[in-house]
């Protein structure tokens, strides 16, 4: 029995019927070697040895009356995995992003774990793909990652080490509404520290300075991208030529992050002017700085945001990635300035409120706090393996939240990037688009001549 952080129940409540807050990683796989397809009751005796790598693989949410803010990841004694596996076979003409798009929608059953996972027969070279869906509740994009490495192995033909299996211990309501009156309890006691807490961030803030490099807290003119919608979703995935990211980084002394935001400043640009509007003010995308970059978790959500500004203004690419990747450089060195136990112990507090008041406001004002939402995260340099099977590409839709319903998701995987759009229609009607923009910035950015002073990133 463990209860809710701060950050996972904050992820629980803001899912609502036009809110889905699972992502999906998807593992697209090569069987060529073997000879034949993988079949759903391998998949499950593949699976089942390595349940224990995630607890909350075999855990469901559990809350108490008078305690439900925060509730409590407990074992299933029904736990059964067939329930969470499927299997679907792409028919001619039908696309895994469309398919993707269909997952991205429903709603995972909050009686089970939340997790799923779909196999996909039917792509194109003989290939097949495995869809896991898991609320944001559960992981982050890291311990996503960190899972997926665990669970595979480096060479072909090896398989990683099963991990031993969890034995369910049963929880009575009585013992978690006891735990939950003391946590409750310590936690109001630790609202003067909370108040210090933002004390001391105020002060390091001031410190660092207020940069015109960086987005005020709503900073965001509202455009198309932050259209009002509904619970329809959108997915596209691509990939871009990350060698060329790596020369253009080398070439200018500019770090991949803000080669990306330089990247996808460029298609928001092009994609504004396609739609009519003005790009001659400068977009804000939000992400997430990871606590620890090299930390192994598998669960929990460690990250804390930072906005910058995406320079859709500068029709110059050069100039475009020296201003958007200073700001990628300031945000995150303000955020790793101001830590990471503000923004855990702060959704200890709002996890129920703040997800209403966005609901409520997110389609009423005139300013917000970001276009589009991004991720970046590094991966292996090689291919992983299970077995003979290997696991060719690895793609990351994550969870698109309004006001700000286009979220990117960036994994470098084997020498590519896998990019991932999950977008609401309303805000991103045309994404294949889109993603043809994105291709188009980089080729830009690649044809730049180098800057004359070090760019910062």
């Amino acid at each position: 029995m463990e209860r809710f952080t701060g950050s996972e129940a904050l992820f629980l409540h803001m899912e609502d019927a036009n809110t889905p807050m699972h992502t999906l990683k998807i593992a697209v796989l090569d069987s060529s070697r073997r000879g034949r397809a993988i079949t759903l009751d391998e998949l499950t005796t593949a699976i089942e040895p390595y349940l224990g790598l995630v607890p909350r693989t075999t855990q469901r949410v559990a809350a108490v009356r008078g305690f439900g803010a925060r509730p409590f990841w407990v074992d299933d004694p029904e736990f059964d995995l067939p329930n969470h596996l499927d299997e679907v076979t792409l028919l001619h003409g039908d696309d895994l992003d469309d398919l993707c798009a269909r997952l991205a929608e429903a709603q995972l059953d909050r009686r089970r774990p939340l997790w799923a996972m779909t196999l996909v027969h039917g792509l194109g070279g003989g290939r097949q793909a495995v869809v896991v869906r898991v609320h944001h509740a559960i992981c982050d994009g890291l311990a996503a990652l960190n899972t997926m490495i665990a669970a595979t192995a480096a060479e072909p033909g090896a398989t990683a080490t099963p991990c031993t299996p969890r034995i369910p211990v049963a929880v009575e309501d009585r013992a978690m509404r006891r735990t939950a009156a003391v946590d409750s309890a310590r936690s109001l006691r630790g609202l003067a520290g909370l108040a210090r807490e933002i004390g001391r961030s105020r002060i390091a803030a001031s410190e660092v300075g207020r940069s015109a490099d960086l987005p005020a807290r709503l900073g965001a003119r509202r455009t198309s991208f932050n259209t009002p919608s509904g619970p329809d979703r959108v997915c596209v995935s691509t990939s871009l030529d990350f060698g060329a990211m790596q020369e253009v980084a080398a070439r200018t002394g500019v770090k991949i992050n803000g080669v990306l935001h330089t990247v996808v400043a460029g298609a928001m640009r092009a994609e504004l002017i396609a739609r009519g509007e003005s790009p001659d003010v400068p977009s804000v995308a939000t992400f997430g700085v990871a606590a620890d970059l090299k930390s192994k978790r598998r669960w929990g959500n460690a990250i804390a945001t930072a906005s910058v500004f995406l320079r859709t203004d500068f029709a110059d690419p050069a100039l475009r990635l020296q201003a958007t990747a200073r700001s990628c450089d300031q945000a995150v060195h303000l955020r790793r300035r101001l830590g990471f136990d503000l923004t855990e112990r702060a959704t200890t507090y709002t996890a129920r409120i703040a997800p209403k008041l966005r609901a409520l406001l997110a389609d009423r004002l005139p300013r917000v706090v970001n276009n589009i939402t991004t991720a970046n995260v590094a991966g292996p340099s090689r291919t992983r393996w299970i077995g003979d099977v290997e696991l060719v590409e690895w793609i990351s839709f994550a969870v698109a939240v309004a006001p700000a319903d286009v979220n990117l998701t960036a994994y470098s995987y084997a020498g590519r990037l896998s990019v991932g759009i999950v977008a609401t229609p309303e805000s991103l009607p045309n994404p294949q688009r889109f993603a043809g923009y994105l291709e188009q910035a980089l080729n830009e950015l690649s044809a730049t001549a180098p800057a004359a002073e070090p760019a910062y990133g």
